[in-house]
Protein backbone atom coordinates (compact mmCIF):
# COMPACT_ATOMS: atom_id res chain seq x y z
CA UNK A 1 0.00 0.00 0.00
CA UNK A 2 0.87 3.66 -1.04
CA UNK A 3 1.33 7.07 0.79
CA UNK A 4 -1.55 7.66 -1.38
CA UNK A 5 -3.68 4.99 -0.23
CA UNK A 6 -2.76 5.62 3.14
CA UNK A 7 -4.14 9.04 3.10
CA UNK A 8 -7.33 7.87 0.83
CA UNK A 9 -7.68 5.43 3.79
CA UNK A 10 -7.60 8.22 6.46
CA UNK A 11 -9.84 10.77 4.63
CA UNK A 12 -12.42 8.17 3.85
CA UNK A 13 -16.24 8.74 4.93
CA UNK A 14 -18.66 6.21 6.02
CA UNK A 15 -22.80 6.24 5.38
CA UNK A 16 -24.79 7.87 8.32
CA UNK A 17 -26.39 5.58 10.11
CA UNK A 18 -30.21 6.42 10.38
CA UNK A 19 -31.77 6.50 13.25
CA UNK A 20 -34.80 5.48 14.62
CA UNK A 21 -37.26 8.46 15.69
CA UNK A 22 -38.02 6.46 18.88
CA UNK A 23 -35.21 4.17 20.47
CA UNK A 24 -36.65 1.98 23.41
CA UNK A 25 -33.23 1.75 25.39
CA UNK A 26 -32.81 0.20 28.57
CA UNK A 27 -34.06 3.88 30.52
CA UNK A 28 -37.30 3.99 28.91
CA UNK A 29 -38.19 0.36 27.68
CA UNK A 30 -40.76 -0.42 30.88
CA UNK A 31 -42.47 2.94 29.97
CA UNK A 32 -43.07 2.64 26.43
CA UNK A 33 -43.72 -1.49 26.04
CA UNK A 34 -46.83 -2.29 27.15
CA UNK A 35 -45.94 -6.26 27.43
CA UNK A 36 -43.50 -5.07 29.84
CA UNK A 37 -45.72 -3.97 32.76
CA UNK A 38 -49.08 -5.38 31.49
CA UNK A 39 -48.26 -8.47 29.91
CA UNK A 40 -49.24 -10.94 32.83
CA UNK A 41 -53.01 -9.13 32.15
CA UNK A 42 -52.57 -9.45 28.49
CA UNK A 43 -52.09 -13.44 28.64
CA UNK A 44 -54.93 -13.61 31.35
CA UNK A 45 -57.26 -11.44 29.14
CA UNK A 46 -56.64 -14.43 26.39
CA UNK A 47 -57.09 -16.94 28.39
CA UNK A 48 -60.12 -15.97 29.80
CA UNK A 49 -61.57 -15.38 26.58
CA UNK A 50 -63.68 -18.10 24.33
CA UNK A 51 -63.13 -16.23 21.00
CA UNK A 52 -59.63 -15.20 21.75
CA UNK A 53 -58.40 -18.61 23.01
CA UNK A 54 -60.78 -20.95 20.44
CA UNK A 55 -58.59 -18.71 17.72
CA UNK A 56 -55.15 -19.76 19.57
CA UNK A 57 -55.80 -23.22 19.82
CA UNK A 58 -56.87 -23.62 15.50
CA UNK A 59 -53.85 -21.74 15.28
CA UNK A 60 -51.34 -24.23 17.19
CA UNK A 61 -53.06 -26.95 15.63
CA UNK A 62 -53.06 -25.93 12.14
CA UNK A 63 -49.74 -24.53 12.09
CA UNK A 64 -47.90 -27.95 14.06
CA UNK A 65 -50.81 -30.26 12.78
CA UNK A 66 -48.50 -32.42 10.52
CA UNK A 67 -44.98 -31.44 12.37
CA UNK A 68 -41.74 -30.60 10.74
CA UNK A 69 -39.18 -32.49 8.07
CA UNK A 70 -35.91 -32.48 7.44
CA UNK A 71 -35.28 -31.45 4.11
CA UNK A 72 -31.62 -30.94 1.61
CA UNK A 73 -30.56 -27.31 1.19
CA UNK A 74 -29.64 -28.35 -2.25
CA UNK A 75 -29.16 -31.49 -4.39
CA UNK A 76 -25.82 -30.33 -5.29
CA UNK A 77 -23.22 -28.01 -4.10
CA UNK A 78 -20.12 -27.08 -5.96
CA UNK A 79 -16.96 -27.27 -3.99
CA UNK A 80 -14.95 -24.52 -6.03
CA UNK A 81 -17.43 -21.43 -5.86
CA UNK A 82 -20.31 -22.54 -3.62
CA UNK A 83 -22.88 -21.93 -6.06
CA UNK A 84 -26.09 -24.39 -4.62
CA UNK A 85 -27.83 -26.55 -7.45
CA UNK A 86 -31.55 -27.44 -6.85
CA UNK A 87 -31.53 -29.96 -8.92
CA UNK A 88 -28.94 -32.74 -10.60
CA UNK A 89 -26.37 -31.11 -12.65
CA UNK A 90 -23.59 -32.59 -14.44
CA UNK A 91 -21.19 -29.24 -14.25
CA UNK A 92 -21.73 -25.94 -12.67
CA UNK A 93 -23.80 -23.20 -13.72
CA UNK A 94 -21.67 -20.68 -12.02
CA UNK A 95 -18.22 -21.82 -12.88
CA UNK A 96 -18.48 -24.78 -14.82
CA UNK A 97 -16.70 -26.88 -12.30
CA UNK A 98 -17.70 -31.10 -12.18
CA UNK A 99 -16.67 -31.06 -8.82
CA UNK A 100 -20.14 -31.45 -7.26
CA UNK A 101 -20.76 -32.68 -3.60
CA UNK A 102 -24.09 -33.57 -2.01
CA UNK A 103 -25.48 -32.72 1.49
CA UNK A 104 -23.33 -34.20 4.23
CA UNK A 105 -25.81 -36.58 6.18
CA UNK A 106 -23.28 -36.39 9.33
CA UNK A 107 -24.29 -32.80 9.84
CA UNK A 108 -27.33 -33.48 10.71
CA UNK A 109 -26.95 -36.31 13.27
CA UNK A 110 -26.47 -35.12 16.74
CA UNK A 111 -29.82 -32.38 15.76
CA UNK A 112 -31.52 -35.10 14.49
CA UNK A 113 -31.34 -36.99 17.41
CA UNK A 114 -31.37 -34.46 19.61
CA UNK A 115 -35.12 -33.20 18.34
CA UNK A 116 -36.04 -36.66 18.12
CA UNK A 117 -36.31 -36.44 22.14
CA UNK A 118 -37.18 -34.17 24.71
CA UNK A 119 -35.48 -30.60 24.27
CA UNK A 120 -34.63 -28.98 27.95
CA UNK A 121 -34.67 -30.99 31.67
CA UNK A 122 -38.16 -30.02 31.88
CA UNK A 123 -39.28 -32.98 29.66
CA UNK A 124 -40.75 -30.88 26.63
CA UNK A 125 -40.27 -32.01 23.00
CA UNK A 126 -39.25 -29.44 20.21
CA UNK A 127 -43.07 -28.92 18.77
CA UNK A 128 -44.39 -28.44 22.65
CA UNK A 129 -41.44 -25.10 22.94
CA UNK A 130 -42.74 -24.30 19.04
CA UNK A 131 -46.66 -24.11 21.00
CA UNK A 132 -45.67 -22.03 23.88
CA UNK A 133 -44.01 -19.72 21.29
CA UNK A 134 -46.91 -19.53 18.65
CA UNK A 135 -48.66 -18.41 21.64
CA UNK A 136 -46.47 -15.35 22.89
CA UNK A 137 -46.58 -14.27 19.09
CA UNK A 138 -50.20 -14.23 19.26
CA UNK A 139 -50.63 -12.87 22.17
CA UNK A 140 -47.94 -10.62 22.85
CA UNK A 141 -45.82 -10.61 18.97
CA UNK A 142 -42.52 -10.82 20.71
CA UNK A 143 -41.40 -14.75 21.10
CA UNK A 144 -37.81 -15.53 22.81
CA UNK A 145 -36.14 -19.07 21.95
CA UNK A 146 -33.33 -19.58 24.75
CA UNK A 147 -30.63 -22.05 23.79
CA UNK A 148 -27.97 -23.68 26.57
CA UNK A 149 -24.63 -23.89 25.56
CA UNK A 150 -21.38 -25.01 26.66
CA UNK A 151 -18.51 -23.37 25.07
CA UNK A 152 -14.93 -24.72 24.55
CA UNK A 153 -12.72 -21.04 25.10
CA UNK A 154 -9.18 -20.49 24.43
CA UNK A 155 -6.82 -19.00 26.64
CA UNK A 156 -8.12 -15.60 26.50
CA UNK A 157 -11.75 -16.95 26.66
CA UNK A 158 -12.85 -16.81 22.57
CA UNK A 159 -15.16 -18.70 22.08
CA UNK A 160 -13.99 -21.83 19.80
CA UNK A 161 -16.54 -24.30 19.77
CA UNK A 162 -20.44 -24.35 21.21
CA UNK A 163 -22.74 -27.16 21.74
CA UNK A 164 -26.67 -26.92 21.85
CA UNK A 165 -27.64 -28.92 25.15
CA UNK A 166 -31.16 -27.71 25.94
CA UNK A 167 -33.83 -25.67 24.37
CA UNK A 168 -36.50 -23.16 26.86
CA UNK A 169 -39.19 -20.76 25.99
CA UNK A 170 -38.72 -17.66 27.18
CA UNK A 171 -41.02 -15.41 28.76
CA UNK A 172 -41.61 -12.36 26.80
CA UNK A 173 -42.81 -10.18 29.53
CA UNK A 174 -39.10 -10.34 31.32
CA UNK A 175 -36.68 -10.35 27.90
CA UNK A 176 -35.32 -7.46 27.03
CA UNK A 177 -33.36 -5.93 24.21
CA UNK A 178 -30.00 -4.88 25.67
CA UNK A 179 -29.49 -1.67 22.90
CA UNK A 180 -27.46 1.54 23.07
CA UNK A 181 -29.13 4.78 22.37
CA UNK A 182 -29.34 4.26 18.95
CA UNK A 183 -31.25 1.23 19.11
CA UNK A 184 -28.01 -0.99 18.48
CA UNK A 185 -27.58 -4.31 19.99
CA UNK A 186 -23.96 -5.43 21.74
CA UNK A 187 -22.95 -2.10 22.14
CA UNK A 188 -23.97 -1.10 25.91
CA UNK A 189 -22.45 -4.03 28.45
CA UNK A 190 -19.68 -7.00 28.10
CA UNK A 191 -20.05 -10.40 30.09
CA UNK A 192 -17.52 -13.09 30.59
CA UNK A 193 -18.97 -15.87 29.08
CA UNK A 194 -18.33 -18.19 32.05
CA UNK A 195 -18.59 -15.81 34.87
CA UNK A 196 -22.16 -14.33 34.06
CA UNK A 197 -22.14 -12.66 36.97
CA UNK A 198 -19.18 -10.12 35.90
CA UNK A 199 -20.92 -8.01 33.68
CA UNK A 200 -18.66 -3.77 32.46
CA UNK A 201 -19.41 -1.42 30.49
CA UNK A 202 -15.85 -1.30 28.48
CA UNK A 203 -15.56 -3.47 25.72
CA UNK A 204 -11.95 -4.42 26.12
CA UNK A 205 -11.76 -4.90 30.32
CA UNK A 206 -11.13 -8.40 31.87
CA UNK A 207 -13.18 -11.00 33.42
CA UNK A 208 -12.20 -10.25 37.37
CA UNK A 209 -12.38 -13.91 37.69
CA UNK A 210 -10.86 -15.27 35.72
CA UNK A 211 -9.43 -12.82 33.32
CA UNK A 212 -11.33 -14.11 30.08
CA UNK A 213 -11.99 -11.49 27.70
CA UNK A 214 -15.57 -9.99 27.49
CA UNK A 215 -18.49 -10.80 25.28
CA UNK A 216 -21.57 -8.38 23.84
CA UNK A 217 -24.86 -8.72 26.00
CA UNK A 218 -27.19 -8.72 23.42
CA UNK A 219 -30.92 -9.71 25.88
CA UNK A 220 -31.36 -9.63 29.36
CA UNK A 221 -33.76 -11.29 31.59
CA UNK A 222 -35.08 -9.63 34.53
CA UNK A 223 -36.58 -11.82 37.28
CA UNK A 224 -38.90 -11.22 39.53
CA UNK A 225 -36.83 -11.27 42.32
CA UNK A 226 -34.86 -8.37 40.90
CA UNK A 227 -32.26 -10.30 39.04
CA UNK A 228 -30.49 -10.14 35.63
CA UNK A 229 -29.60 -13.01 33.45
CA UNK A 230 -27.31 -11.94 30.74
CA UNK A 231 -27.43 -13.45 27.30
CA UNK A 232 -24.52 -12.86 24.45
CA UNK A 233 -25.17 -14.04 21.03
CA UNK A 234 -26.34 -16.96 19.01
CA UNK A 235 -28.11 -17.78 23.02
CA UNK A 236 -31.16 -16.05 22.37
CA UNK A 237 -33.78 -15.96 18.88
CA UNK A 238 -35.95 -13.06 18.98
CA UNK A 239 -39.31 -13.37 16.24
CA UNK A 240 -42.28 -11.26 15.77
CA UNK A 241 -45.01 -12.25 13.45
CA UNK A 242 -47.10 -9.51 12.58
CA UNK A 243 -45.69 -6.20 13.76
CA UNK A 244 -41.73 -6.84 13.10
CA UNK A 245 -39.18 -4.31 13.74
CA UNK A 246 -35.91 -4.05 15.04
CA UNK A 247 -36.84 -4.24 18.14
CA UNK A 248 -39.79 -5.61 19.88
CA UNK A 249 -43.15 -6.14 18.22
CA UNK A 250 -47.09 -4.67 19.12
CA UNK A 251 -49.46 -6.91 21.21
CA UNK A 252 -52.38 -8.31 19.32
CA UNK A 253 -54.32 -8.54 22.28
CA UNK A 254 -53.82 -4.86 23.40
CA UNK A 255 -55.08 -3.75 19.61
CA UNK A 256 -58.42 -6.03 20.06
CA UNK A 257 -58.70 -5.22 23.63
CA UNK A 258 -61.80 -3.48 23.56
CA UNK A 259 -63.47 -6.05 21.63
CA UNK A 260 -62.21 -8.94 23.86
CA UNK A 261 -63.87 -6.67 26.97
CA UNK A 262 -66.74 -5.94 25.67
CA UNK A 263 -67.40 -9.70 25.07
CA UNK A 264 -66.61 -10.51 28.90
CA UNK A 265 -68.92 -8.10 29.61
CA UNK A 266 -71.63 -9.49 27.45
CA UNK A 267 -71.01 -12.73 29.09
CA UNK A 268 -70.80 -11.89 32.37
CA UNK A 269 -73.96 -9.75 31.91
CA UNK A 270 -75.86 -13.12 30.79
CA UNK A 271 -74.16 -14.73 33.65
CA UNK A 272 -75.52 -12.51 35.91
CA UNK A 273 -79.27 -12.12 34.89
CA UNK A 274 -79.27 -15.77 35.27
CA UNK A 275 -77.64 -16.26 38.53
CA UNK A 276 -78.29 -13.47 40.72
CA UNK A 277 -80.28 -11.30 39.12
CA UNK A 278 -79.61 -8.33 41.81
CA UNK A 279 -81.45 -5.73 40.19
CA UNK A 280 -85.16 -6.28 39.62
CA UNK A 281 -86.61 -6.10 36.18
CA UNK A 282 -89.30 -3.58 36.61
CA UNK A 283 -91.76 -1.98 38.80
CA UNK A 284 -95.62 -2.34 39.12
CA UNK A 285 -96.95 1.24 39.75
CA UNK A 286 -100.44 1.46 40.91
CA UNK A 287 -102.65 4.82 41.21
CA UNK A 288 -104.40 5.15 44.32
CA UNK A 289 -105.34 7.78 46.67
CA UNK A 290 -104.92 5.88 49.64
CA UNK A 291 -101.41 4.57 50.04
CA UNK A 292 -101.89 3.07 53.59
CA UNK A 293 -105.09 0.71 52.81
CA UNK A 294 -102.51 -0.31 49.09
CA UNK A 295 -99.21 -1.16 52.09
CA UNK A 296 -101.76 -2.63 54.29
CA UNK A 297 -102.99 -5.16 51.43
CA UNK A 298 -100.19 -5.70 50.18
CA UNK A 299 -98.19 -6.72 53.91
CA UNK A 300 -101.30 -9.56 54.18
CA UNK A 301 -101.11 -10.67 50.88
CA UNK A 302 -97.87 -11.29 51.14
CA UNK A 303 -97.99 -13.28 54.45
CA UNK A 304 -100.56 -15.84 52.91
CA UNK A 305 -98.00 -15.84 50.04
CA UNK A 306 -95.25 -17.14 52.07
CA UNK A 307 -97.80 -19.53 54.05
CA UNK A 308 -99.59 -20.69 50.53
CA UNK A 309 -97.19 -19.96 47.56
CA UNK A 310 -100.41 -21.07 45.28
CA UNK A 311 -102.62 -18.10 47.00
CA UNK A 312 -103.97 -16.12 43.94
CA UNK A 313 -104.15 -12.31 45.09
CA UNK A 314 -107.61 -10.99 44.51
CA UNK A 315 -106.59 -6.43 44.56
CA UNK A 316 -109.74 -4.05 43.81
CA UNK A 317 -109.03 -0.51 43.87
CA UNK A 318 -111.69 2.15 44.24
CA UNK A 319 -111.69 5.31 42.66
CA UNK A 320 -112.73 8.65 43.92
CA UNK A 321 -114.61 11.13 41.83
CA UNK A 322 -115.72 8.81 39.31
CA UNK A 323 -112.18 8.57 37.64
CA UNK A 324 -110.46 4.98 36.77
CA UNK A 325 -107.55 4.06 38.54
CA UNK A 326 -104.51 3.09 36.70
CA UNK A 327 -101.57 0.37 36.37
CA UNK A 328 -98.56 0.96 34.67
CA UNK A 329 -95.46 -1.48 34.57
CA UNK A 330 -92.21 0.65 34.40
CA UNK A 331 -88.99 -1.40 32.99
CA UNK A 332 -85.70 -0.60 34.39
CA UNK A 333 -83.73 -2.48 30.64
CA UNK A 334 -83.99 -3.25 27.43
CA UNK A 335 -84.27 -6.90 26.61
CA UNK A 336 -81.67 -9.09 24.70
CA UNK A 337 -83.02 -8.96 21.71
CA UNK A 338 -84.02 -5.01 21.94
CA UNK A 339 -80.33 -4.48 22.44
CA UNK A 340 -79.43 -6.76 19.48
CA UNK A 341 -77.40 -8.92 21.61
CA UNK A 342 -76.69 -12.00 19.27
CA UNK A 343 -75.53 -9.16 16.50
CA UNK A 344 -73.71 -7.63 18.18
CA UNK A 345 -71.80 -10.77 19.68
CA UNK A 346 -71.38 -12.66 16.17
CA UNK A 347 -69.54 -8.90 14.63
CA UNK A 348 -67.57 -9.04 17.41
CA UNK A 349 -66.02 -12.42 17.17
CA UNK A 350 -65.92 -11.48 13.09
CA UNK A 351 -63.97 -9.05 13.68
CA UNK A 352 -61.23 -10.98 16.59
CA UNK A 353 -61.41 -13.91 14.09
CA UNK A 354 -60.61 -12.13 10.97
CA UNK A 355 -57.57 -10.21 12.68
CA UNK A 356 -56.24 -14.19 13.41
CA UNK A 357 -57.54 -15.34 10.09
CA UNK A 358 -59.49 -18.11 11.88
CA UNK A 359 -62.70 -18.81 9.75
CA UNK A 360 -66.05 -19.22 11.30
CA UNK A 361 -66.16 -22.65 10.51
CA UNK A 362 -63.03 -23.10 12.64
CA UNK A 363 -64.90 -21.89 15.35
CA UNK A 364 -67.53 -24.27 15.08
CA UNK A 365 -69.91 -21.57 13.97
CA UNK A 366 -71.66 -23.32 10.42
CA UNK A 367 -74.31 -21.32 10.10
CA UNK A 368 -72.86 -18.78 7.28
CA UNK A 369 -71.70 -21.33 4.95
CA UNK A 370 -73.44 -19.73 1.92
CA UNK A 371 -72.47 -17.78 -0.85
CA UNK A 372 -69.49 -15.47 -0.53
CA UNK A 373 -69.10 -17.37 3.29
CA UNK A 374 -69.18 -20.80 1.72
CA UNK A 375 -67.13 -23.35 4.08
CA UNK A 376 -63.92 -23.39 1.17
CA UNK A 377 -63.29 -19.80 0.78
CA UNK A 378 -63.39 -19.82 4.84
CA UNK A 379 -61.05 -22.59 4.76
CA UNK A 380 -58.77 -20.85 2.49
CA UNK A 381 -58.61 -17.31 4.17
CA UNK A 382 -57.69 -19.88 7.44
CA UNK A 383 -54.98 -22.18 5.32
CA UNK A 384 -53.17 -18.68 4.35
CA UNK A 385 -53.16 -16.96 7.65
CA UNK A 386 -51.54 -20.66 8.71
CA UNK A 387 -49.17 -20.14 6.08
CA UNK A 388 -48.14 -17.08 7.18
CA UNK A 389 -46.93 -18.09 10.71
CA UNK A 390 -45.43 -21.19 9.11
CA UNK A 391 -43.12 -19.09 7.37
CA UNK A 392 -42.23 -17.27 11.25
CA UNK A 393 -40.26 -20.52 11.67
CA UNK A 394 -39.48 -21.63 8.66
CA UNK A 395 -37.31 -18.31 6.92
CA UNK A 396 -36.65 -16.58 10.51
CA UNK A 397 -36.23 -19.47 13.46
CA UNK A 398 -35.48 -22.50 11.88
CA UNK A 399 -32.34 -21.22 9.65
CA UNK A 400 -30.87 -19.04 12.68
CA UNK A 401 -31.76 -22.33 15.00
CA UNK A 402 -29.49 -24.81 11.87
CA UNK A 403 -26.61 -21.86 12.31
CA UNK A 404 -26.57 -22.69 15.67
CA UNK A 405 -25.90 -26.26 14.98
CA UNK A 406 -23.51 -25.52 12.68
CA UNK A 407 -25.62 -27.44 10.00
CA UNK A 408 -25.35 -25.82 6.01
CA UNK A 409 -26.40 -28.82 3.95
CA UNK A 410 -29.42 -29.61 5.43
CA UNK A 411 -32.78 -27.53 6.81
CA UNK A 412 -35.92 -27.91 9.28
CA UNK A 413 -39.15 -27.23 7.56
CA UNK A 414 -42.87 -27.52 8.97
CA UNK A 415 -45.03 -29.55 6.90
CA UNK A 416 -48.06 -27.49 5.12
CA UNK A 417 -51.40 -28.07 7.06
CA UNK A 418 -53.10 -29.00 3.84
CA UNK A 419 -51.80 -32.06 2.19
CA UNK A 420 -50.62 -31.11 -1.41
CA UNK A 421 -53.17 -32.82 -4.26
CA UNK A 422 -50.82 -35.22 -6.07
CA UNK A 423 -53.31 -35.89 -8.56
CA UNK A 424 -54.03 -32.14 -8.98
CA UNK A 425 -49.76 -31.23 -9.32
CA UNK A 426 -49.31 -34.13 -11.20
CA UNK A 427 -52.09 -32.72 -13.99
CA UNK A 428 -50.59 -29.84 -13.30
CA UNK A 429 -47.10 -30.81 -14.82
CA UNK A 430 -48.82 -32.69 -17.52
CA UNK A 431 -50.41 -29.22 -18.56
CA UNK A 432 -46.77 -27.66 -18.59
CA UNK A 433 -44.90 -30.94 -20.57
CA UNK A 434 -47.88 -30.65 -23.25
CA UNK A 435 -46.91 -26.71 -23.31
CA UNK A 436 -42.98 -27.61 -24.04
CA UNK A 437 -43.32 -29.78 -26.62
CA UNK A 438 -45.52 -27.58 -28.31
CA UNK A 439 -43.22 -24.91 -28.11
CA UNK A 440 -40.37 -26.94 -29.34
CA UNK A 441 -42.59 -28.37 -32.59
CA UNK A 442 -42.89 -23.71 -33.13
CA UNK A 443 -38.77 -23.74 -33.37
CA UNK A 444 -37.81 -22.90 -29.39
CA UNK A 445 -35.23 -24.53 -27.88
CA UNK A 446 -36.53 -25.96 -24.72
CA UNK A 447 -34.69 -26.09 -21.55
CA UNK A 448 -35.20 -26.45 -17.36
CA UNK A 449 -34.01 -24.35 -15.09
CA UNK A 450 -33.06 -24.96 -11.15
CA UNK A 451 -36.58 -24.88 -9.86
CA UNK A 452 -38.00 -27.34 -12.50
CA UNK A 453 -39.68 -25.22 -14.76
CA UNK A 454 -39.31 -25.11 -18.42
CA UNK A 455 -37.44 -22.20 -20.58
CA UNK A 456 -38.01 -21.17 -23.99
CA UNK A 457 -35.47 -19.34 -26.02
CA UNK A 458 -36.17 -18.57 -29.92
CA UNK A 459 -33.25 -18.54 -32.53
CA UNK A 460 -33.29 -16.95 -36.20
CA UNK A 461 -34.54 -18.63 -38.65
CA UNK A 462 -31.91 -20.19 -41.54
CA UNK A 463 -33.15 -17.59 -44.15
CA UNK A 464 -32.58 -14.33 -41.85
CA UNK A 465 -29.05 -15.69 -40.79
CA UNK A 466 -28.37 -15.95 -44.62
CA UNK A 467 -29.60 -12.62 -45.40
CA UNK A 468 -26.79 -11.34 -42.30
CA UNK A 469 -24.02 -12.94 -43.59
CA UNK A 470 -24.61 -11.85 -47.28
CA UNK A 471 -25.08 -8.18 -46.23
CA UNK A 472 -22.03 -8.31 -43.92
CA UNK A 473 -19.82 -9.72 -47.09
CA UNK A 474 -20.08 -12.95 -45.15
CA UNK A 475 -18.87 -12.40 -41.79
CA UNK A 476 -21.65 -13.66 -39.40
CA UNK A 477 -21.98 -11.17 -36.58
CA UNK A 478 -23.11 -11.26 -33.19
CA UNK A 479 -26.94 -9.34 -32.81
CA UNK A 480 -26.55 -6.64 -30.46
CA UNK A 481 -30.07 -6.57 -29.81
CA UNK A 482 -30.22 -9.93 -28.51
CA UNK A 483 -32.07 -10.06 -25.24
CA UNK A 484 -34.58 -6.90 -26.21
CA UNK A 485 -37.93 -6.02 -25.28
CA UNK A 486 -38.95 -7.36 -28.79
CA UNK A 487 -42.24 -9.30 -28.67
CA UNK A 488 -41.78 -13.07 -30.22
CA UNK A 489 -45.18 -12.35 -32.48
CA UNK A 490 -43.65 -9.20 -34.12
CA UNK A 491 -39.99 -11.41 -34.42
CA UNK A 492 -42.31 -12.99 -37.56
CA UNK A 493 -43.55 -9.94 -39.39
CA UNK A 494 -39.57 -8.24 -38.70
CA UNK A 495 -38.25 -11.21 -40.46
CA UNK A 496 -40.79 -11.15 -43.59
CA UNK A 497 -39.45 -7.28 -43.58
CA UNK A 498 -36.10 -8.10 -43.96
CA UNK A 499 -35.94 -11.37 -46.37
CA UNK A 500 -38.38 -8.05 -48.69
CA UNK A 501 -36.38 -5.46 -48.02
CA UNK A 502 -32.83 -6.87 -47.73
CA UNK A 503 -32.49 -5.36 -44.39
CA UNK A 504 -30.32 -6.98 -41.96
CA UNK A 505 -31.96 -8.11 -38.89
CA UNK A 506 -30.20 -5.64 -36.61
CA UNK A 507 -31.47 -2.88 -38.81
CA UNK A 508 -34.82 -4.33 -38.50
CA UNK A 509 -34.95 -4.71 -35.26
CA UNK A 510 -33.69 -1.58 -33.85
CA UNK A 511 -34.26 0.49 -36.41
CA UNK A 512 -30.58 1.68 -37.14
CA UNK A 513 -29.39 3.77 -40.00
CA UNK A 514 -27.80 2.19 -42.55
CA UNK A 515 -26.95 1.62 -46.68
CA UNK A 516 -30.21 0.45 -47.91
CA UNK A 517 -30.56 -1.92 -50.73
CA UNK A 518 -32.41 -2.78 -53.20
CA UNK A 519 -35.11 -5.48 -53.23
CA UNK A 520 -33.67 -8.67 -54.70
Amino acid sequence: MGLRDNIRSLIRRRTPTPKEPEIYNMGIQEKKLPHHYAGKYLYETARNSTIVRTCLVQLKIEVFRRGYEWKRAFELKCNNCGYEHQREVEQCYSCGSRDLRRPDYNQKLYAEEFFSGYVNSAHQLFIDVLREMETDLNVIDDAFLVLVKDYYLDKSGNIVLSKVNEIYRADPTTMYIETDEDGDRGHSRYVCATHRDFISEDRYDKCGMCGSCLHPVEFVNKTLQGEEQYFIEGEVIHISKYSPSRLYGHPPVLTLFNHIFTLSAMEQYISTSYTKARTPRGILAVQTNNMESLVKYWKGVKEKLERDPHYIPIMGIESEGGSGGNVQWVPFMNTLKEMDYINVKDDLRKRIGGFYGVSDVFQGDTTTSGGMNNEGMQILVTNRAVEMAQAVYNKYLFPYLMKQFGITDWKVMLLRSEEEDQTAHLRRREIEINLAVQMKNLGFEVDMNEEGDFVFKKFPSKELIDVDIEDKGGKLETDPYAGTNIDASQLGQLQEQALMTGQTKAQVAGEMPGKETSPA
